[in-house]
């Protein structure tokens, strides 16, 4: 039914004025929320509906306070469409006058109008009605508390005469005109703007004015402003900004994951550094970028630290896009959301490569020489002490070697420094080529080097090096087309046969190095006599050694190989003797090691090989076809080249049969291994050349090893076999040797059989080969031969 609704000019105004405050939610919706029926009083009704539309208000302004301010704000133009609205409905409802007052209808309005005074003041936006003069006709607590005013100040509020400033965002001031309020009055138009305004005490605040025109009817055209303080929210933005702009610009990468580790968003400092744009990143995950530098265990402890702490940074390497490898600062940070759940990780990495390899630099330059690029004192100090470290655990040789050039100034003083730094830088490179990778070349100061030999078998080894030197200084250095000469004293001192400090192994080298400049230069000299005597035996034994081969000083002996059941000669191993004019007859154990030590050996062996099948080809032709000869090997053919064309060529000039020749090997080329090995044995076999391994049972050759390089026969060393007869241990080796060739189907000979205990010992534990002075002592040529045509001789 339509009710109309008589009122007072001023009543009207002020309903006109709720209702337009009512507008803030849509109708539908507040009306909804009503259970006055429409035939109730008119009054009554508009209160009604005035109390429901604030109640549900309320409601809104507490869920808004869950909002983001952004969010509320953007819902101001649906509450104010929705003023305007329902400020139409209210005030259009017409009735006729009522056949009679009702007295408590009044009453209850007069409540209901209590209770909107009361929602009104409970809200957190400020609300102002106005009519079109400017002049406040209602307002809420809230709009006094925002802009700072006292309830005597906001009632005289007036649109025309704001008691505070509006600025703009410029700084400016707002004429009052082109408030909101003033606009809408204006053009009837619905208007909004942010202001900086400041209170009264000095505090600044950023407002959002809203207004919506209101039909006031008889009162005319009246407006509805809400305020709103956005002050949070612009300094959310802000630092949202500020934030934006941070990651944008920032000189780091930054990338940005989900927990379960997909790509969310990278800056372009990303890309610059990574190679990979935006598009072939995001929803990715990151391990794209590994590097494939580190383990698993990297990773785990990484994760570890951000799951204990929510946070990791350290060092890592990671894989460009081009596929480089670039090394990076990264710092990995958890966030949290507002449950106190890991939402989100950020990583914020740098690119350090250029810095590292700085670092490397002068890492490299504080402990290395500028000139050489040798290792300073320094370095060479802490690596001399690793080494005595590393002998004391082990309990091998440590040789320190003080180098000092003779005669450097001389070439500074006739060339110059130029000539004498290219002298220093030549040298170095020569010394280098001298030792080991294991051991350290480095320069003290001026024309000072030193040597760290490390992991030495005998005190020896140290004066090979020597002498290698010496003679890799020997020729003449090219430096800018001036032909150089130049030598070295050298000076050894050996741990721990002179000292086990490093201290004192410096002084004793110093004290050698010495005596080595008081003997005539181009010399080494030992710290101590005993050494410099044996030194000086060693260097004599190898200037007649090399005269030996030439000056026909050598010879061979044969010692027979034989089957321990029937005494038949299966073989015979070439022994090499020397008799020097000079120095006597010299054993094998004492010339063979200088041999190898200034590398004859190689001719050495090459000389036997030849004789050795000369003569088998003088016992082919007697008859002896089933005799082979054995001849020893060094492991030093196996680290040159040759040694395959070699037994060619010998086989070729002596027409034997290459199943009759025998070489044996120790068991460190089977150690070393790697393809050279592998090519050089596999084509000895080829021919039909038979293998031994000699000494078996000291070294650490594998079954692998046996299997691998098809060897004929192995030979147990003599020390086994002679042992056996006074220790149960020694017995069990030797019969778990010779159980281990039968199991591979290998020859097995025990060498070195003196006795018959040792001769019945070897054969119970099912060996039938043996070699020793019980089965026949090395005899000459001659001899060899008419052992091996006697008719008593057994023969295969």
């Amino acid at each position: 039914m339509l009710v109309h609704i008589r009122h007072t000019h001023a009543s009207a105004t002020r309903l006109r004025a709720i209702a337009g405050l009512t507008g803030v939610v849509a109708p539908s919706e507040l009306l909804a929320h009503t259970s006055v029926a429409l035939d109730a009083p008119p009054l009554l009704l508009t209160g009604a509906v005035t109390v429901g539309v604030l109640a549900t208000l309320a409601l809104c302004s507490v869920a808004q306070r869950r909002r983001t301010n952004r969010q509320m704000l953007d819902d101001a133009h649906q509450h104010h469409a929705a003023a305007a609205s329902l400020a139409d409905t209210v005030l259009d409802i017409r009735a006729q006058p009522p056949a009679r007052a009702d007295a408590n209808a009044v009453s209850d309005a007069t409540g209901e109008l209590a209770a909107l005074h009361t929602v009104m003041a409970a809200l957190d936006e400020g609300v102002i009605i106005s009519a079109a003069s400017g002049e406040t006709l209602a307002s809420n607590a809230a709009a006094a508390r925002i802009f700072g005013l006292d309830p005597v100040q906001m009632a005289g509020f007036h649109l025309d005469r704001p008691p505070v400033r509006f600025l703009r965002a410029s700084g400016q001031v707002c004429p009052a005109h082109n408030l909101p309020p003033q606009q809408c009055l204006a053009d009837g138009q619905r208007h909004e703007a942010e202001f900086n305004v400041t209170q009264p005490n000095g505090a600044r605040l950023w407002l959002k004015l809203h207004a919506r025109p209101i039909d006031l009817t008889g009162a005319g055209m009246g407006v509805v402003t809400t305020v709103a303080d956005v002050t949070h929210q612009r300094q959310t933005d802000a630092r949202l900004r500020l934030a934006d702009k941070a990651i944008e610009h920032s000189p780091d990468a930054i990338m940005i994951t989900t927990t379960e580790g997909m790509i969310l968003r990278v800056n372009p400092a990303f890309t610059r550094l990574t190679g990979y744009r935006l598009d072939e990143v995001i929803g990715h995950s990151p391990a794209l970028l590994r590097s494939g530098q580190h383990d698993a265990a990297f990773y785990t402890a990484m994760w570890d630290s951000i799951h204990r702490s929510g946070r990791w940074s350290g060092e890592i390497w990671n894989r460009h896009k081009r596929g480089h490898l670039f090394a990076e600062r990264l710092s990995i940070s958890a966030v949290d959301d507002a449950s106190g759940h890991i939402s989100h990780y950020v990583a914020v990495f740098s690119d350090i490569t250029a810095a590292k390899t700085e670092a490397t630099r002068m890492s490299h330059l504080a402990q290395h020489d500028a000139l050489t690029g040798l290792p300073n004192r320094s370095l060479m100090t802490d690596r001399l002490n690793q080494a005595l470290h590393r002998s004391q655990r082990h309990r091998a040789i440590v040789a320190l070697l003080f180098l000092d050039l003779d005669r450097f100034k001389t070439v500074n003083d006739t060339f110059g420094h130029g000539v004498g730094d290219l002298l220093l830088q030549q040298v170095a490179t020569r010394l280098t080529g001298c030792v080991r990778e294991s051991d350290s070349v480095g320069r003290l100061s001026g024309d000072e080097f030193m040597v760290v030999l490390t992991d030495l078998v005998d005190a020896e080894q140290a004066g090979q090096v020597a002498r290698k030197i010496l003679a890799s200084l020997a020729s003449p250095f090219d430096l800018e087309g001036h032909q150089v000469l130049s030598s070295f004293s050298i000076g050894i001192a050996l741990c721990p046969n002179d000292a086990r400090s490093a201290k004192d192994l410096r002084q004793h080298a110093d004290t050698a190095l010495y005596h080595a400049k008081a003997s005539g230069r181009n010399a080494f000299r030992y710290f101590t006599e005993a050494m410099n005597t044996r030194a000086e035996q060693r260097l004599n034994m190898e200037h007649h050694l090399r005269g030996a081969i030439a000056n026909g000083e050598l010879s061979l002996l044969f010692q027979p190989l034989t089957r321990i059941d029937d005494g038949r000669v299966v073989a015979m191993e070439a022994l090499c003797r020397w008799h020097s004019p000079v120095l006597g007859d010299i054993l094998p154990d004492s010339f063979i090691p200088v041999a190898e030590g200034c590398g004859l050996i190689v001719d050495l062996d090459y000389w036997v090989l030849e004789h050795a099948c000369h003569e088998l080809s003088i016992w082919q032709a007697h008859g002896a076809t089933e005799v082979g000869v054995a001849v020893n090997l060094s492991s030093l053919h196996f680290r040159r080249e040759g040694l395959v064309e070699a037994v060619r060529a010998v086989l070729a000039r002596t027409q034997v049969p290459a199943a009759r020749l025998e070489l044996e090997l120790s068991e460190s080329p089977l150690l070393q291994g790697g393809p050279e090995v592998t090519a050089i044995l596999n084509s000895l076999k080829a021919m039909g050349v038979r293998l031994v391994i000699n000494d078996f049972g000291i070294g650490y050759s594998s079954l692998a090893h046996l299997r691998r390089y098809q060897i004929d026969r192995l030979k147990i060393d003599r020390r086994f076999i002679q042992a056996m007869e006074h220790t149960g241990d020694d017995a069990a080796i030797v019969r778990a040797l010779i159980e281990l060739g039968q199991s591979m189907r290998i020859e097995v000979l025990a060498e070195g059989v003196e006795t018959d205990a040792q001769r019945r010992g070897v054969l119970a534990a099912g060996c039938h080969l043996a070699q020793g002075q019980l089965m026949g002592a090395p005899m000459n040529a001659e001899t060899t031969l008419a052992l091996l045509t006697a008719p008593s001789t057994l023969r295969r």
